[in-house]
Formats: structure tokens, sequence, C-alpha cells
């Protein structure tokens, strides 16, 4: 699996800078199937662009309120910092502004050799990108891609976000964290490696920021455990 190499930004918006927004604190767990049969993230992002009025600002802190609330306190998510980014208008979307979204889950780990499979996961993929596609994204939805597949996936995603104003990217599944970097691990992620074989067959969350391209706003939200189950034991 080839990683998207991060190319130099140039003359790029500071306002640009990929941000992220995480369904957990550093070192907790997420739920896949809470309150709306999915990620309690997932939920509170699903209700909130269904608001006739929403800035990333009253995103940012809703969607940390609601998360909290709907998963009866197990998440407690990571949102960015403030930024004169924070006054964008999501809704209503502005006639002339391009949006693109990127939905890339993964919930199959039938293949894994032990890890849970999480129906959950792909629940909140089909309605995540169906509230994006109302909100104003031209969006595609990726779920249990092939490991040979993501690589011109990310490549893609990349080419048409450079055209964008906005690119906004929601991915989950099951995710560690070590040494402060976040792994998305893919289906077929072999658990009996544990964490040795993080840097050979996972996803490093950086890697997205790579494909994040656009104009205006580049946002990612991730919704998968930044625990460390695999390190436990060494």
């Amino acid at each position: 699996m080839s990683a998207l190499k991060a190319e130099p930004t140039g003359s790029m918006n500071p306002n640009a800078v990929p941000i992220y927004f995480f369904g957990t604190s550093a070192g907790g767990t997420t739920l896949d199937q809470g309150e709306g049969g999915g990620n309690p993230f997932a939920s509170a992002f699903v209700e909130l662009l269904a608001r006739k009025e929403l800035t990333l600002n009253a995103l940012t802190d809703d969607l940390a309120e609601l998360t909290e609330l709907k998963s009866n306190g197990v998440q407690r998510p990571e949102t960015p910092a403030r930024s004169s980014l924070m006054m964008w208008r999501i809704l209503p979307r502005p006639s002339k502004e391009s949006r693109i979204a990127l939905v890339f889950v993964f919930s199959d780990y039938s293949a894994s050799g032990g890890a849970t499979s999480l129906p959950g996961a792909e629940h909140d993929a089909r309605r995540v990108s169906a509230a994006l596609a109302l909100a104003g994204f031209e969006t595609q939805m990726t779920v249990d891609p092939e490991r040979d597949n993501i690589g011109d996936i990310l490549r893609d995603f990349a080419i048409r976000s450079a055209d964008a104003d906005a690119a906004l990217l929601y991915t989950t599944g099951h995710g560690v964290e070590v040494d402060g970097i976040v792994y998305l691990l893919p289906g077929d992620y072999p658990v009996s490696e544990r964490n040795s074989g993080l840097a050979h067959f996972a996803l490093r969350l950086p890697e997205f920021s790579a494909a994040m391209r656009a104009k205006r706003a580049n946002l990612i939200f991730y919704a998968g455990c930044r625990n460390d189950p695999y390190g436990q034991q060494r």
C-alpha cells in the first residue's frame, strides 16, 4: 500500500491547513453502536448538518457537547483551536462555493485474525454521506476498500480537492494511538502482530492531510478509538 505523500503547500491560504476533529480524546475509545445505531460522534455530526444555519465555530462547540451527551460521557471529543476560519459558514452553503467530501470507512474485520467487525461504522458511512450531500458536498463513500486501491482513492481525492473551495474527510474503523500518532487499521490488519505491524499495514492519520488541498477549508473528522490495545503486552 503506497502512502500519499504530502506536497509543498506553496501559496496556500493559511486557513486551508487541514484541521482535525477527533471523536474522543487521546487514550479514549469510541462506541460502534450507540445512539442512532452507530458512533455517537457520527450521530452528533449528522444532527448538526441538519440545521438551517451552521458556522464552523458552532459545529466545533456543539459537536463536542452533543457527542459527550449521546455517549453518556464515554467519548470526550477533541476539537480544533479557534481561528479566523471559525466564522466560515457551513449552512446554508454559499451558492458559488464548491465542496467535496470523502467518507472513508473500514467496517469488516473478518480478515484481521481477531478484530471485531464494526457494523455501526458502515451504518455511519451511509448516514454521514447522505447528510454531507444535503449540505452541498459532492460526496464519495468508500467502505472497506481493497488495500491495493487505497492509494488511488486518496490520490484521486487530492486532485479533486485542489479544485474545490472546501474539502471534508470523515473516516473511522479500528484505530490506535501510539506515541502521539493515530493509526487507522484496514480490515485485513494482522492483529497477531500487535503494534509491530503498524508501520507496514496501518494508515497514519497524518497521511490523509496530503489529500486535503482545498483553497479555503480542509476538515478531517476521525471517529475511531485512540487507545493502544495492542501495545499493552510486549
